[in-house]
């Protein structure tokens, strides 16, 4: 019966299956030849949360991961909604020891996606809506399957690669049943867990306010900037606030931190830039330049010396002078960024999304005279 199921599941798994079987890929073509179950192949994650299922049922985590998966397939705000639980979930793994970063950044997702006040929007969730019409596309997917291998067990071709396993199609059959009658409870009940520990991430938001604006909203003010830019921020509190504590734990010396702390700054802000808009790059770029004389701003060196060299082999002051290698630690953990207006570039963010070119350029420019400090 394991052999069977496992075998079964690896047809499915598609894309998910790494070392797929010529029998598992012959028979997956069938099966996704079929009209009732075309659609099937463009879930394939619903298909490896199956499997997992088939594992175990009784795995709380299954079930969030499946319910995770249905969100990302309600009609417009599926992808919104997914990256928000998305979020949430990895920080209830995480035990909450970074539950305001978790919150920083689901906060900017709803910002981002112009959705107003996201703590408002975020408790009004129709969470209940969105349970019933899960289960009832998780029971789609479910009764597409078993008619599909109901007709593979019939299949002159399936029959003759599969041999005996074909007759064990059955037992493949009963499992999606069970797990559709579960799903039936389970899927709300765990749609609703989700809720009650997103509100509760959201009661601990505070009111803020965003600049550019004249009243207040219940958000932190962190949400004002892109996700992008939360995520850079969390990246270098995470990768080298806490990998600082650890050196200092193993009595490396202040140097030796300072020299880390200082390349692994750089090195996220390297992975950043290339993962951000190339036009706003350009500008973050010629920003850094002007002030540090380095796309990536200072190395380890310059802040030690006080300057640069420049082209021309002259000195060229960088801040208030030196700085000791504490100094450098402290400020490696700071992102700066405050003379960036945030606002605008997720305005330019969207218009860039919506395709509104002229738009776009307008705040592009906006944008570039305020942060190179030109016009």
């Amino acid at each position: 019966m394991n052999d069977s199921l496992e075998w079964f599941w690896g047809v499915l798994l598609g894309d998910f299956n790494e070392e797929p079987s010529m029998s598992q890929t012959i028979v997956s073509s069938i099966i996704t030849a079929i009209p009732i179950i075309d659609q099937i192949a463009d879930v394939r994650d619903v298909i490896a949360n199956l499997y997992m299922l088939s594992k175990d049922s009784k795995d709380t985590w299954n079930w969030i991961a499946l319910c995770i998966t249905m969100i990302g397939l309600i009609p417009v705000l599926g992808s919104l909604l997914k990256g928000i639980f998305k979020i949430l979930v990895r920080a209830i793994r995480d035990g909450l020891q970074h539950a305001d970063e978790a919150l920083d950044m689901i906060l900017a997702l709803v910002r981002g996606a112009g959705k107003g006040d996201p703590v408002k929007w975020l408790k009004s969730l129709p969470i209940d809506q969105y349970a019933k019409d899960s289960v009832k596309n998780f029971k789609k997917i479910t009764t597409t399957l078993r008619f599909a291998i109901s007709d593979l067990k019939h299949n002159w071709l399936a029959t003759r690669i599969i041999g005996d396993k074909i007759r064990r199609l059955q037992l493949v059959e009963e499992q999606i049943k069970k797990l559709e009658i579960l799903g039936e409870q389970r899927i709300p009940d765990t749609m609703r867990f989700l809720k009650q520990e997103l509100d509760k991430l959201l009661d601990r938001a505070k009111p803020a306010k965003i600049n550019g604006t004249t009243d207040t909203t219940n958000t932190l003010a962190h949400s004002a900037k892109p996700l992008m830019r939360i995520d850079y921020e969390v990246a270098v509190r995470r990768r080298v606030g806490e990998q600082i504590s650890k050196m200092r734990a193993q009595g490396k010396s202040s140097e030796e931190i300072a020299r880390f702390a200082q390349n692994e700054r750089r090195a996220i802000g390297k992975e950043f830039k290339d993962a951000t808009d190339p036009d706003l790059a350009k500008i973050i770029y010629a920003r850094n330049n002007r002030i540090y004389g380095d796309p990536l701003g200072p190395t380890y060196e310059d802040m030690r010396r006080g300057y640069r060299i420049g082209n021309n082999g002259e000195r060229i002051k960088i801040g208030n002078g030196p700085k000791t290698d504490e100094e450098i630690i402290e400020s490696s953990q700071r992102t700066g960024g405050d003379d960036f207006p945030w606002e605008k570039i997720m305005e330019y963010n969207s218009a860039k999304k919506s395709g509104n070119r002229l738009n776009a350029e307008r705040l592009l420019n906006q944008i570039n005279t305020i942060v190179n400090k030109k016009g």
